[in-house]
């Protein structure tokens, strides 16, 4: 019996101490920035969650974001526009894969970009990303 609540002391202990619940698995996805110098360009990876190539581009047309690649399953797609990702995307895919494509989109993981941090806020504040 004291052996069992030396355990759940210890445990008690260590949960506080190390806060077990946010244990976050894509904390390696967070996007992290400061908030000094907005204006200042730089280079983002940004990851969403459940964005397809419809929505990316309906938001992506209203900001001043430069993409460089885009992430879709873990593999990187280079192209200009969301146009070109489809095609690219979609040129090794049978027939009804790309109407269904078509009709649906494509769910991107993430984007690489390029901006400031200002139109980085807006983004985040107009799409579920991490």
């Amino acid at each position: 019996m004291v052996i069992n609540i030396k355990k759940i002391l210890l445990f008690l202990c260590l949960f506080f101490l190390f806060n077990t619940l946010e244990i976050d698995s894509d904390s390696d996805k967070k996007l992290i920035y400061n908030n000094l110098n907005i204006y200042d360009e730089d280079y983002y990876r940004v990851y969403f969650y459940d964005v397809n190539n419809y929505i990316l581009d309906d938001i992506l047309n209203n900001l001043n974001i430069r993409v460089l690649s885009y992430i879709i399953d873990g593999k990187k797609y280079y192209a200009r526009n969301i146009q070109e990702l489809f095609d690219s995307f979609t040129k090794d895919k049978l027939l009804s894969e790309k109407i269904y494509y078509e009709k649906y989109g494509i769910y991107i993981d993430g984007v690489n970009i390029v901006c400031n941090k200002e139109e980085l806020i807006k983004l985040s504040k107009l799409i579920n990303m991490y």
